[in-house]
């Protein structure tokens, strides 16, 4: 039992993101309903800078950004919003051409692209950057050799034209290796980013045959980053573990995470379901165990919560100072 639980404590660890994310989303499109072109800059869930084609001129600063290098920056978005237009009116054109696009076929298609920069609470730096034509992986940039990879054929030229102009490709790995962690930690000001709510946890299970399905429900939380880990012997993850954060109506999020307990080991064990979100200090527990469950399993089972609690206070405290 000792070695399954820090097992999990090793996994939960490992799958920890509790991170602050600058990501920058751009679009171009035509024949879908949209403006031809938008950019959107999000930190974590809260929309910092946005700008379109329909817009004659771009999102002024916000009041929240009064020191000279915060203006500076934001000077700096304008000035490479019209850089993304007409990088992205490129690719947009290269992929139509590409595919075979043409005539009547290129009404209705689109281009995106992301780029992330994440900084994580134990000081690592990463850095994602994709694009996709009509909702399928294009290309993505990879910082370490300063080449674009493409993921079909048709992004062979794309990949060759941006390569071929050093300067460009020079200016976006800067970009990603210093200024994004720089904007990054000008715009965690932004006053949304103090919303802060508390989930709501509820543990319920469904009977199958030869087993029980127990399913951790967690509402109404904000910020969206949450973490969700079920502890407890043989355990079988529902979905292979993958669990989508939704949102609600009133502007919070939900998730839930289910596994499956084996018939046998119902009453004879405790199972936790533990959830970390950095609007409480440490985490909230919710304790399944069927009917029939003995004292000593439960002993084992809240070792096992304060072993994982220990494991990850700095990290919860380091997200909510931020």
């Amino acid at each position: 039992m000792k070695n399954t639980c820090v097992l999990f404590l090793l996994l939960y660890l490992k799958q920890m993101r509790t991170d602050l994310q600058l990501c920058g989303y751009w679009t171009y499109s035509k024949g879908v309903g949209q403006p031809e072109f938008t950019e959107r800059r999000v930190l974590n869930d809260v929309t910092v800078y946005y700008h379109d084609s329909r817009l004659r001129s771009k999102m002024p600063c916000p009041d929240w950004i009064n020191t000279t290098a915060g203006k500076e920056e934001w000077s700096s978005i304008h000035v490479h919003s019209d850089h993304n237009r007409y990088v992205f009116t490129i690719a947009f054109q290269l992929a139509t051409q590409q595919f075979n696009l043409t005539g009547s076929l290129s009404d209705q298609n689109i281009y995106q692209g992301s780029g992330c920069c994440s900084l994580y609470p134990n000081g690592t730096y990463r850095v994602l950057v994709t694009h996709a034509f009509n909702g399928k992986d294009f290309t993505s940039f990879d910082m370490n050799t300063k080449t674009f990879v493409a993921a079909v054929p048709q992004a062979v030229l794309f990949k060759t034209l941006r390569e071929r102009n050093s300067a460009s490709i020079n200016m976006l790995a800067v970009y990603y290796k210093t200024r994004c962690l720089e904007r990054l930690n000008i715009l965690k000001q932004a006053p949304e980013l103090l919303i802060r709510k508390v989930p709501e946890v509820r543990v319920f299970e469904q009977q199958k045959a030869g087993s029980i399905t127990v399913t951790c429900h967690v509402t109404g939380f904000y910020p969206r980053v949450v973490q969700v880990v079920w502890l407890g012997p043989d355990l079988q993850p529902v979905d292979e573990g993958v669990t989508d954060v939704l949102p609600n109506e009133d502007g919070t999020y939900q998730t839930r995470k289910s596994v499956i307990v084996p018939e046998e080991d119902v009453g004879e064990h405790t199972y936790s379901c533990v959830v970390l979100h950095c609007s409480v200090p440490d985490n909230i527990t919710r304790v399944w165990g069927g009917e029939k469950a003995g004292g000593m399993a439960v002993w084992i089972s809240l070792v096992c919560i304060c072993l994982l609690a220990a494991g990850i206070g700095l990290v919860v405290w380091w997200c909510c100072r931020t």
